[in-house]
């Protein structure tokens, strides 16, 4: 079984291609400059690869790359297994208890931990509430990294 490498300039360009992004929407997510996006992208006949060393930081290149593979992979991940982890990234990555979340969003404990141990055992209403509340959160937390 061969598998192909992960490109993230044709993976990038097949989106926009496809409308489901734009430049100027990866230039408002990343920060990064559109006349750099377009450089990397190779929008004039390129091959997503330049000789300007100055087109993207390394940063910017890892910070394309991942949001590459989270709009193309990612979206493949069921929507339970994208609730649970929502709550792991809240527990884990943040560090905060189930007791925590439960004072932010007032949503019973125990419903948090269902979450996190398995969210089929949740109701949908509930899921639904839950995946809203936490999503909401880790935007919050993210902007708050800057």
């Amino acid at each position: 079984m061969t598998s192909q490498p992960f490109d993230v300039a044709d993976e990038l360009r097949s989106l926009i291609a496809q409308g489901s992004i734009s430049v100027d929407a990866l230039h408002a997510v990343t920060g990064i400059r559109p006349d750099d996006l377009q450089s990397f992208l190779g929008e004039n006949g390129g091959t997503g690869l330049t000789t300007d060393p100055q087109s993207l930081t390394v940063d910017q290149g890892a910070r394309l790359a991942l949001l590459a593979a989270q709009l193309t992979e990612g979206m493949r991940i069921g929507s339970n297994e994208r609730l649970k982890a929502i709550f792991e990234s809240l527990t884990v990555e943040c560090r905060l208890s189930p007791q925590n979340l439960t004072q932010l969003t007032g949503v019973p404990v125990e419903d948090i931990e269902s979450v996190l141990r398995d969210p089929r055992t949740v109701p949908v209403e509930k899921r639904y509430a839950l995946a809203i509340t936490g999503a909401y959160l880790v935007n919050a937390f993210n902007q708050a990294r800057g």
